[in-house]
């Protein structure tokens, strides 16, 4: 590779700077305006970031390079709380663990989550009878419901109610802390005896209580459920025919958890956020939902028939990505479209960005779910629109994620009557794309 030039990409103006110090999330989403392929920020002489808003150059390092450009440091804050699962494992070990797991969420265990989470919803709706008129938090409900799903398809019967609430407190809990670790500069040792340390660990061990008890309980039965963590249990390295060790298993569940949960949560959210501001819109979600599932409770083959939902949930998640940036590392020095980068750089691959390009999406900011009808989701526009991250380490959950948000949103469409009482909500873009304090809801009626 020629590096006697060394174009390096254009530097972040003082007024996107600055702007990025008020609101990173508009800095992100406007940032294609100026710079449609890269830009260069950071602390000079100190730190430099290359973020990328081109979906060819997000293609190199997502896809075609990526073994160049290994997850950020930023990942070892989450390698504390999720040890070496998907999400933070690296290399050969990472790509032994996706072919070993991926598997698991095969159709028959999509067709039981779906069944989980009619249930989960039924159960959210009957205690939603009880509070109409009241206001509610829907992020924080929608973090209960989705919690209860994940812990369901996971484990069967062998989570009791009270497992449930620990699991909801401490991966909110750890989730947040996580946030706040990776916008804190300085990173303390983990061993020391801080406050926020001790109760993170303390957290974390209360997590593996359950988690382990639940193993061993399960390599003692006879006629084993087939959830998720059966299917874990099972799985075997095609080399060796060896499983997972229990330490393995738990990265994987613990993982599935956290990264899973939150970013569902945040999407669902930002969705309704959304609907209850366009009424044409949540009119046509209602009247799609009565269409395909009548007064009964929907199921897993009405999915396909959902289809203007799904167009709903990909335009929200166009608008709000859960993850709004990818930050990856320069392993050598190499080439990101005209600009050179050197080795140990940081390259961002600003999803945000690529998510509101005026070069591929007429009118960036505005609420079109009609778009996603007639948009190609594959070929070149994999890296154009990627709520789930793209190239071989795209969400190994992104099915489940849909479908258990077209599931919710259909059934909360045809139920529910609810009026939007957060206004003006701003996003808080961390590790994921949070609504600020959350998206406040008062129930006006549920029906059935």
């Amino acid at each position: 590779m020629s590096t006697t030039k060394k174009k390096y990409p254009p530097s972040i103006t003082f007024g996107l700077l600055l702007e990025s110090m008020k609101n990173i999330f508009g800095m992100l989403s406007r940032a294609p305006e100026k710079y449609p392929d890269i830009l260069m920020t950071g602390i000079p002489g100190i730190r430099r970031v290359y973020l990328v808003n081109h979906p060819d150059i997000a293609q190199h390092v997502l896809q075609k390079s990526y073994r160049s450009y290994p997850k950020a440091k930023g990942y070892e804050v989450l390698a504390l709380l999720l040890g070496k699962g998907l999400v933070t494992n690296e290399g050969d070990n990472w790509h032994k663990q996706r072919t070993l797991i991926q598997p698991a969420f095969h159709r028959e265990t999509l067709k039981r989550i779906s069944s989980i989470t009619v249930s989960s919803t039924n159960h959210l709706l009957n205690k939603w009878k009880g509070q109409e008129g009241q206001t509610i938090n829907f992020t924080r409900e929608m973090a209960e419901v989705t919690i209860d799903i994940v812990a369901k398809s996971l484990f069967t019967t062998d989570v009791n109610a009270k497992h449930i609430q620990t699991i909801w407190r401490n991966v909110n809990f750890l989730n947040e802390s996580a946030d706040a670790l990776l916008r804190n500069p300085l990173h303390l040792p983990w061993f020391l005896p801080l406050p926020s340390y001790r109760k993170m660990r303390r957290y974390i061990a209360e997590l593996d209580d359950i988690v382990y008890g639940i193993i061993n309980k399960r390599k003692k039965e006879k006629n084993p459920p087939p959830d998720l963590l059966q299917l874990l249990l099972e799985a075997r390295y095609e080399e060796t025919g060896t499983g997972m060790t229990d330490l393995q298993i738990r990265d994987e569940v613990m993982t599935i958890f956290m990264a899973g949960h939150e970013t569902t949560v945040n999407a669902l959210s930002w969705t309704w956020y959304l609907i209850k501001q366009h009424k044409e819109v949540e009119d046509k979600l209602k009247e799609e939902s009565l269409k395909v599932a009548g007064d009964r409770d929907p199921v897993f083959e009405d999915v396909p028939g959902l289809l203007y939902g799904k167009n709903v949930m990909n335009e929200s998640m166009r608008l709000y990505p859960p993850v709004p940036v990818v930050g990856r590392n320069a392993k050598q020095d190499d080439e990101l479209g005209a600009y050179f980068v050197k080795a140990g750089t940081e390259v961002a691959v600003n999803i945000t960005g690529l998510h509101h390009h005026p070069a591929y999406w007429p009118e960036p900011f505005e609420f079109k779910p009609q778009r996603f009808d007639s948009f190609d989701m594959k070929g070149d526009n994999r890296f154009v629109f990627m709520p789930f991250g793209g190239g071989p380490r795209i969400c190994i959950g992104n099915n489940f994620a849909m479908l258990e948000m077209q599931l919710i949103n259909s059934m909360l469409s045809a139920r529910v009557d609810m009026d939007l009482v957060s206004l003006d909500v701003k996003p808080k873009a961390l590790i994921t794309l949070k609504p600020d304090n959350g998206i406040v809801m008062q129930i006006k009626r549920v029906k059935k």
